[in-house]
């Protein structure tokens, strides 16, 4: 063999045994034995300021520190938290770009708004669960139930909310049970609907503890009931629909998700520490304290309740649907 020869023989093996240790290299980054060795994403797809950001921030907070790697927090929000559900489909399913979903999408999915369910991703847990207040504009002068019913059976009263989101369920809900004049008003999100209200440009908002708290704090607004069989522990004064006759409860259990294809190893771990996080003292009072509560389901578990919830939402769609 010529030493012309002989010379491309060796780079050629020493070009391949290069290939062949980064390809050894990269698989051990991305493998779930060596999970997690860097940042991990983690998309909102909501505006930041409301209850599933606050709240999703928390868990952030939390699940970085047993997992060991920094997370950090990404908004994406638009049409009714479908754009960033799409964005995160678009993501490598390597376990270092994850989500946050609830009911909403569900809505999103079935009202046509995207192609996008549940089902596109591999669940992780279920973290917490927000009860939902009936919140009304201060300038209506309305302290009461009673009241709103008697204001909305002469009155229209205009709903701000996600039309594409659960936000129009809900707001079907209460029009008819407590059989008043209803319009819903689109928004966003919850964001851009409570700051509606607080402006007086809508009459109510279905709303969860921490995205209006501050602003009935300051006057703007009222919380006449809340979405809870008896009252919460956490927000006592607040009274129920069924202590004024109606049988309405409302509430979301906000999850976290991976892209479809997520190895099971992976997401039996995420699903392990998401756990550890949500029996820690320190997670329960600070969640609690938002008033929320801790309502943990595992990655089976969740599964299992997005699938339960798909069926009852798409039903639900379909009998709106079917009246309009």
């Amino acid at each position: 063999m010529g030493k012309k020869r002989m010379r491309l023989v060796i780079t050629f093996l020493l070009f391949t045994s290069v290939v062949m240790i980064l390809a050894a290299c990269g698989n051990e980054e991305e493998s779930a034995e060596n999970y997690p060795n860097r940042e991990v994403e983690m998309v909102i797809p909501w505006d930041p300021g409301g209850g599933s950001d606050i709240e999703g921030r928390v868990v952030v907070d939390h699940v970085e520190e047993v997992l060991g790697e920094s997370m950090v927090v990404v908004n994406i929000p638009g049409v009714g938290g479908t754009i960033g559900a799409e964005e995160l489909l678009q993501k490598e399913a390597n376990g270092y770009h994850l989500g946050q979903i609830h009911e909403g999408h569900l809505v999103a999915h079935h009202t046509d708004v995207t192609d996008v369910n549940y089902d596109d991703f591999e669940p992780i847990a279920s973290m917490s669960s927000s009860d939902q207040i009936l919140t009304v504009s201060s300038e209506l002068g309305i302290d009461s139930l009673e009241e709103f019913v008697e204001y909305g059976k002469e009155n229209q009263i205009n709903f701000g909310g996600t039309v594409s989101g659960i936000p129009r369920v809900w707001v079907e809900q209460i029009g008819r049970t407590l059989d008043i004049n209803y319009n819903l008003v689109s928004y966003e999100g919850l964001g851009e609907a409570i700051q509606a209200l607080a402006g007086g440009h809508v009459d109510a908002v279905i709303a969860d503890y921490p995205s209006a708290a501050e602003f009935v704090e300051a006057g703007h607004m009222t919380f006449l009931a809340i979405g809870t069989e008896e009252r919460s522990d956490a927000l006592p004064d607040i009274p129920t629909f069924a202590e004024a006759g109606f049988d309405i409860t409302m509430g979301i259990n906000r999850g976290y998700v991976a892209p479809g294809g997520t190895d099971k190893q992976i997401i039996e771990l995420l699903s392990g520490k998401f756990e550890e996080v949500a029996t820690s003292d320190a997670f329960i009072e600070e969640i609690t304290a938002l008033g929320a509560s801790v309502n943990f389901m595992d990655h089976e578990e969740y599964a299992t309740y997005l699938e339960e919830q798909n069926a009852i939402i798409e039903e639900t769609i379909s009998e709106i649907n079917a009246e309009e």
